[in-house]
């Protein structure tokens, strides 16, 4: 359940966008809540009609929400917080600079990020998360998350940002709670002759490898659909050396090398890269090209002569 101050800043929000009264499940809380806010004098009721019951802040409940407001602003994340966080992705400024924006000024303006496997989708999902933190940003993987699920860890976590890898593995149920929120913010639950619901300001950031048999309604909704291309042979070395020289701690000349073992005899991804230098036992060039030999004898393609040979030094 929200806190008493969640609770208020969501019909501050609700009353500043619609200037009107609100109802409980409209702000996420139970009838407990609303009898210790009311009995505080933090809410009041406008209007009664039948079991629909309408309330609005008092002054002692904007005050309240204002000072705590002024708190978060003080910890909001800056874009160069979000950019350094970012700084390992090779290439992308211009997506990183809009990313960094929508984070900063706290925009419900979706992003959704398409392209093959191991072309930093992912990086951009969990350097947002490093720079915002998981008290207000939360990350789900669509192959790991039902309808059910999705619902009950919005309502828990009630996150300003929530991040949506996998999104093309999704069952179809799910994209009714995306759907939603996305458009309005709404979280409406029916369960056991019950009904609850949440109002959220939450920006969705996804990823997918392919969007193709995604519905066209949840595609609508993003404020951008940005295409990752394929890598061509110079991005990918680029992108290689930049990875294992910032991150694994490999001596540039030796990573740029391992990128162009991996490309050129097409034995996978960026994340095929690592492997070779995780799979290394001292940084030399012979070691590399002993571990590239042998994951080209295992790797399945079948030469003239069966297992293709293995290349020498």
């Amino acid at each position: 359940m929200p806190t008493d101050l969640e609770i208020l800043g969501k019909a501050f929000t609700l009353e500043r966008r619609h200037g009107q009264g609100w109802n409980a499940w409209g702000v996420g809380a139970n009838k407990g809540s609303i009898a210790r806010l009311e009995q505080e004098g933090l809410i009041q009721v406008l209007w009664k009609s039948g079991r629909d019951t309408a309330y609005g802040l008092t002054e002692k409940g904007r005050g309240m929400v204002a000072v705590e407001q002024m708190e978060r602003a003080r910890t909001r994340i800056g874009a160069n917080e979000v950019l350094e966080a970012l700084s390992l992705i090779k290439g992308f400024e211009d997506l990183k600079q809009l990313i960094a924006g929508i984070v900063e000024q706290q925009k419900r303006a979706h992003v959704l990020m398409e392209g093959p496997p191991a072309s930093a989708k992912s990086l951009f999902l969990t350097g947002v998360q490093a720079a915002v933190g998981t008290q207000d940003c939360y990350l789900a993987f669509g192959s790991r998350t039902s309808a059910a699920g999705l619902s009950e860890l919005l309502f828990v976590h009630q996150p300003s940002i929530l991040l949506m890898d996998e999104v093309d593995k999704m069952r179809m149920d799910s994209f009714s709670v995306l759907l939603g929120l996305m458009e309005t913010g709404d979280v409406i639950e029916t369960k056991s002759r019950s009904l609850r619901g949440v109002k959220l300001d939450t920006v969705v950031l996804g990823a997918c490898n392919d969007s193709s048999k995604l519905p066209r309604e949840f595609l609508s909704r993003f404020a951008l659909h940005a295409h990752f291309p394929h890598y061509k042979r110079e991005d990918f070395l680029e992108v290689s050396e930049h990875f294992l020289a910032h991150t694994q701690g490999c001596p540039s000349e030796l990573a740029r090398e391992i990128g162009e073992q991996v490309f050129d005899r097409e034995l996978g991804d960026v994340r095929k890269v690592r492997a070779v230098w995780e799979l290394m036992g001292e940084p030399t060039r012979t070691e590399m090209y002993r571990v590239v030999n042998l994951m080209e004898k295992y790797s399945g393609r079948r030469g003239k002569g069966g297992v293709r040979a293995e290349r020498l030094l």
